[in-house]
């Protein structure tokens, strides 16, 4: 309470008398509120930040491996900016750990900041950031005949090469040369050792052994066409390209496909710009199969993908830069996510030029693509004509695509012309590619004779 000449009254000392200045707590910069921040883009190896959810960090060595980004990134220290790194780890007893990029950060930059409150200086550092995986290590099989492959000697080793991969004047010299070797035996007194009984074996079942070889190298050459990789052992045509072969399973969970499916229900009108998507989704979206559903969907993605590629030569597409591809798409980002526009340019674009560009192997490759997806949607027999017009392309053109994987294109039967309301010169003028069994590919044409 105030005297009465008006001044307060001061509150009673404890006997400990307060300073007037502060105590100087921190540096001069740091008052001042300076802080040194460097950036440390030296040529050293990076950090690496590794996330293991629902995972206990196992105390065991990894080791490193880095793959640059492109060709010209070759050589020096991995960097962030300029390589791809992946851990790997075999010491666990019964586990395998891997840590990989997360899918969710190819669009992101990761730091590690360390601040020195001495100096005042924080330190920037670019680093990795992987998320870390655990699969159950497979155990080897047993092989029976490991201690009589133990046995054979490296010169039979070489023989059974030749006789295999060797040319047929070799495989003849390395027969005739057995025959001797057994017929003679001093040495052995007439007992076959287990090398000869190994060669004459595969002597007797050569003409067993030729199909097999055979198939092997049919195999390889379809594994070295720009198609996708067919189940040539397929017992029902629908084993042949499976779901999972035509769409990788990391884009199928991408694949948004509730809006059609809702779209196609309520008959409400959905805005495309493909004559194949267009004609199918009222019927696919009303029913059941959602499989067949979302690769309409991922199908109208390649569709779009296509018409936003600009020429780069003959036989050659150029991809546009990101934001250049996401305008040329229109709608189309809205729709779908960019990781899943992101995952097309690097599965058909050429990994040589960065994945910007699709010669001519790779553009095949995303037309056979697209033609299988139709096979897949349309139950294994599809009218090309929407597809066709589609990627404008002529009947001989997009008909050859087809052959490629392994089916067969011909006019339309009496029924479907009939249901399509055709007549006999429209007919004629519309192909059908049927997938059947047993599959018949087209042999590899050899070069003319000069």
């Amino acid at each position: 309470m105030a005297e009465k000449d008006g001044k307060k009254r001061k509150r009673h000392s404890n006997g400990e008398e307060t300073p007037n200045k502060k105590a100087a707590t921190k540096t001069a910069n740091a008052s001042a509120g300076n802080i040194k921040v460097t950036y440390s883009d030296e040529d050293l190896l990076r950090p690496v930040l590794v996330s293991t959810p629902g995972l206990t960090p196992p105390s065991i060595p990894f080791e490193l491996y880095a793959k640059a980004r492109s060709a010209n990134r070759v050589g020096g220290n991995p960097k962030p900016d300029s390589h791809h790194v992946l851990l790997h780890s075999s010491k666990h007893p019964r586990l395998d750990y891997t840590a990989a990029p997360a899918v969710s950060d190819q669009y992101l930059s990761h730091y590690i900041a360390v601040f020195d409150p001495a100096t005042d200086n924080l330190q920037i550092t670019p680093a990795y950031h992987l998320s870390l995986r655990s699969v159950p290590r497979k155990t080897a099989p047993i092989d029976e005949d490991q201690p009589k492959k133990q046995r054979a000697t490296y010169a039979a080793q070489r023989e059974d090469l030749g006789k295999v991969f060797g040319t047929k004047k070799a495989q003849k010299f390395i027969a005739s040369r057995t025959d001797n070797a057994i017929v003679k035996d001093s040495k052995g007194k007439g007992q076959k050792s287990d090398v000869q009984d190994a060669i004459l074996d595969s002597m007797a079942n050569a003409s067993a052994s030729a199909t097999p070889q055979k198939q092997d190298a049919d195999e390889d050459l379809l594994a070295s066409k720009p198609i996708p990789r067919p189940n040539t052992s397929a017992e029902t045509v629908e084993d042949v390209y499976p779901f999972h072969t035509l769409i990788p399973a990391s884009d199928v969970r991408l694949v948004p496909i509730k809006d059609w499916q809702d779209a196609a229900r309520n008959n409400e009108e959905v805005m495309l710009s493909h004559r194949f998507p267009a004609f199918h989704l009222t019927p696919i979206g009303k029913g059941d199969d959602v499989l067949k559903l979302q690769a309409l969907r991922y199908l109208a993605l390649l569709l779009a993908f296509h018409d936003a590629l600009t020429g780069g030569g003959r036989n050659c597409k150029k991809v546009p830069k990101k934001d250049v591809l996401l305008k040329k798409l229109g709608p189309v980002k809205e729709i779908w996510p960019e990781a899943l526009i992101e995952s097309v340019r690097l599965r058909f674009a050429s990994p040589a030029s960065g994945h910007t560009e699709l010669p001519k192997w790779y553009l095949e490759n995303l037309y056979t693509h697209m033609c299988a997806l139709s096979l897949y949607i349309d139950d294994w027999r599809t009218n090309t004509t929407h597809l066709r017009e589609d990627l404008k392309m002529e009947n001989k053109q997009i008909s050859q695509y087809f052959v490629e994987l392994g089916a067969k294109v011909g006019p339309p039967s009496e029924k479907e012309r009939e249901v399509g309301k055709l007549s006999k010169a429209q007919a004629s003028a519309v192909k059908v590619a049927s997938l059947k069994l047993p599959l018949e590919f087209p042999k590899a044409r050899m070069g003319r004779r000069r």
